[in-house]
């Protein structure tokens, strides 16, 4: 695939993707990789917590914070 945008980044943040880079591979791989393994950490942390509150009253808790919370607030917001 070839580039078709270009983005400005700072010398720390393009010494950072260097860093990261693995060898042969683009700039544009290297963030696509960055990118994908950050969404499948982010999966596999939501997969973990899901069901935590399973059995528990922690769902109803949260709900009627929340609601107080937004009460507390008032309508405008």
């Amino acid at each position: 695939m070839s580039a078709t945008e270009q983005i400005r980044v700072s010398p720390e943040v393009k010494a950072a993707l260097e860093a990261e880079k693995q060898p042969g591979e683009s700039y544009n791989e290297a963030v696509e990789r960055l990118i994908e393994e950050r969404v499948a950490r982010r999966r596999e942390a939501i997969r973990a917590g899901a069901g935590l509150w399973e059995n528990t009253d922690a769902a109803d808790q949260a709900k009627q914070v929340r609601d107080e919370m937004n009460d507390a607030v008032g309508p405008d917001l």
